[in-house]
C-alpha cells in the first residue's frame, strides 16, 4: 500500500476534511504533509507518536490491521478490515474534535481555522452523533443548573441567518476592537429590532443581554453536551 493512500486513511480516520488540518493536528507545516504525500514517504515514529491508535505495523508496512486491537476492542463498535473506506467514513462520525479556548484564541479562530497552529486537544467518540464540527470545555457559572463548569458541550457551525430562536448557542461577541468574549446563551429575538438578539442565561443571577448581530463573530448551535461526576 503506498504510503500517501496510508496518510488519506489516517485523515479519514480521524473526521479531517482537509490534508492541512492533518498537518497541524501532526505538529508539521502544510507544505511538508503534501511533500510526504508527493514522495510516497513519512516519518512513522512522528505518526506513530500522535496517532496511538494506529498499528505500527501498518504504519511501517501497509499491512495487517489499521489499528491497534486495543483501540478496535475499546472504542469501535464495528470490525474495521485491511480496507474499509466505507466503514472509516461510518466510523468517522464519531470522532469529534475536541478545543481548548484558550489555547486557540477564541471559538473564531477554532471555527474559521484562523490559526495555522489550531490545536486539537483530542478526539470525541460518541455513537449516533453526526454532523458535528468540534466540542469545547465551559468555563464558568451563566448555564447553571442546565449547564457547569468543566462540561463538554458540542456544536455545529451555524451562521446567524439561520438561528433558531430559543435554542442554546455558543457564540463569541466582539466587545472591542482587540477583545472578545465567549458565551453559552439561549438566543431569542431582541426587542430592539432585527439587528439584534438577545442572549438569555439559565442563571438568574445573570441578566439577559442584547447583542448587535455585526458583533458576532462565530456561532454555534450545541447538539450535546457531557458532563463528569
Amino acid at each position: 500500500m503506498k504510503k500517501s493512500t496510508i496518510l488519506s486513511k489516517i485523515k479519514l480516520f480521524y473526521g479531517f476534511k482537509k490534508d492541512s488540518d492533518l498537518a497541524r493536528y501532526l505538529g508539521i507545516s502544510p507544505q511538508t504533509f503534501s511533500n510526504w504525500k508527493k514522495r510516497n514517504t513519512y516519518d512513522s515514529l512522528l505518526l506513530h507518536t500522535k496517532c496511538p491508535e494506529i498499528n505500527l505495523e501498518w504504519l511501517l508496512t501497509g499491512e495487517g490491521q489499521m489499528l491497534k486491537s486495543s483501540a478496535l476492542d475499546k472504542d469501535s463498535p464495528i470490525s474495521i478490515l485491511e480496507d474499509p473506506l466505507l466503514k472509516l467514513q461510518e466510523r468517522n462520525n464519531f470522532n469529534i474534535p475536541l478545543y481548548n479556548l484558550d489555547s486557540n484564541g477564541g471559538f473564531k479562530n477554532i471555527i474559521l481555522k484562523k490559526s495555522a497552529n489550531t490545536i486539537i486537544s483530542n478526539f470525541l467518540k460518541i455513537p449516533n452523533l453526526s454532523d458535528c464540527d468540534g466540542a469545547i470545555y465551559i468555563n464558568g457559572e451563566s448555564m447553571l443548573p442546565l449547564l457547569k463548569n468543566g462540561d463538554i458541550i458540542i456544536f455545529k457551525n451555524v451562521s446567524v441567518d439561520n438561528l433558531f430562536w430559543g435554542e442554546l448557542y455558543v457564540i463569541e461577541v466582539a466587545l472591542s476592537e482587540d477583545s472578545n468574549h465567549t458565551f453559552i446563551r439561549h438566543i431569542q429575538k431582541s426587542n430592539l429590532g432585527k439587528g439584534y438578539i438577545k442572549l438569555v442565561s439559565s442563571n438568574p443571577i445573570y441578566e439577559p443581554k442584547d447583542v448587535a448581530i455585526n458583533k458576532v463573530n462565530a456561532l454555534g448551535m450545541i447538539r450535546a453536551s457531557i458532563r463528569y461526576h
